[in-house]
């Protein structure tokens, strides 16, 4: 009898075999969860819309996107100040907007010329904005953004009175 007891494990030796692979496995998860968070991060940026070369284009494409906002914001402030004009509430959609962004302006062809001429530094977007103001119907309005390298962001928005 006295050798079938000291063949047995004491309980303090189990607790320490089924500790130490429980440690093993919560190492094994940390690592996994460590590796996926390395590669849903590494698939995130590669897939970021707001990516861009602001050395290239001049600006990034956040920026452009920002500039082109406060130049519409401006623009409405002015367009509700003239006579009968009123406070203007813009809206629009902003994976529209990111979206519709393209790298490079296109500039117009000479007179006579048989192929475009190669895109110049900066971004162009085409997009539309929904104008809504006191006492009147809203209007989808198209809203055109263009920056060249090296000069100010231009906007075309035509409201209607």
């Amino acid at each position: 009898m006295l050798g079938g007891t000291m063949s047995q494990l004491t309980s303090n030796q189990r607790n320490k075999r089924h500790g130490s692979m429980g440690r093993g496995l919560l190492w094994l998860a940390i690592v996994l969860s460590v590796a996926l968070l390395g590669f849903v991060t590494a698939l995130a940026i590669r897939n970021n819309p707001l990516y861009s070369d602001a050395a290239t284009n001049g600006i990034s494409k956040y920026k452009f996107i920002e500039f082109c906002k406060d130049k519409m914001t401006e623009q409405l402030d002015a367009f509700a100040k003239q006579p009968g004009g009123a406070k203007i509430d813009a809206a629009y959609n902003a994976r529209d907007i990111v979206s519709s962004v393209s790298e490079g302006v296109q500039p117009q062809p000479a007179a006579g010329a048989t192929s475009l001429p190669a895109r110049v530094p900066g971004w162009s977007m085409v997009s539309q904005v929904k104008l809504s103001r006191e006492g009147f119907a809203s209007q989808t309005v198209p809203f055109a953004c263009q920056y060249e390298k090296g000069k100010e962001v231009q906007l075309n928005l035509q409201p209607q009175q």
